[in-house]
């Protein structure tokens, strides 16, 4: 006797493959999970870019004290001039900065391009450079601070100090200073 195929021999080997529905609801949890991640990773590429440019300042300075010292001469830690080949004389840290020793016919020792995105750095003290002599130490021997500001406000800056004897330190805590006093941004 023969068997003729029946429609329940289907239900044996279905097919393979998605609905409609799974499909939709595939795609909106997909779209749930994208509008809750994308902010909170533009939050981490700022922090990550403020952390970045503190440690260039950091490192530039620390630099600066350790070739002074090297050199039996004073190096200085400067707002960069357009080409970033010289000190500008300005205030203006986010547009890069050079550390330059004391022969202005020398070229620069360290260049540091202009800032990323729309952060600012505010300088209080010596806002014109820093200026380490061969003991370490910094004249002018004020207390000099670097706000890194970006757009989100104080409560996300970040400071840098060099205090008289040289020494460089950077907030650990956004929105507090090396000594735990809020930070301003302009």
């Amino acid at each position: 006797m023969k068997r003729t195929a029946c429609s329940h021999d289907r239900v044996l080997h279905p097919r393979r493959g998605f609905t409609l529905i799974e499909l939709i609801v595939s795609v909106t949890v997909a779209g749930i999970l994208a509008a809750i991640a994308v902010p909170a990773f533009s939050n981490f590429v700022q922090n990550d870019r403020d952390v970045a440019q503190v440690n260039s300042l950091v490192e530039s300075l620390n630099y600066a004290r350790g070739e002074a010292v090297k050199r039996d001469a004073s190096v200085t830690v400067c707002p960069a001039n357009a080409a970033g080949t010289a000190c500008s004389g300005g205030a203006n840290w986010y547009g890069g900065w050079v550390v330059v020793d004391s022969n202005p016919a020398d070229p620069p020792l360290q260049s540091v391009p202009p800032l990323a995105g729309s952060n600012t750095i505010t300088a209080t003290g010596s806002t014109t450079g820093i200026t380490f002599i061969s003991s370490g130490l910094v004249t002018p021997s004020a207390l000099t601070t670097f706000a890194v500001c970006d757009p989100r406000g104080a409560a996300y800056a970040l400071e840098v100090e060099v205090n008289s004897t040289g020494r460089v330190a950077a907030s650990q805590t956004k929105g507090q200073s090396v000594s735990g006093n809020p930070i301003a941004c302009p």
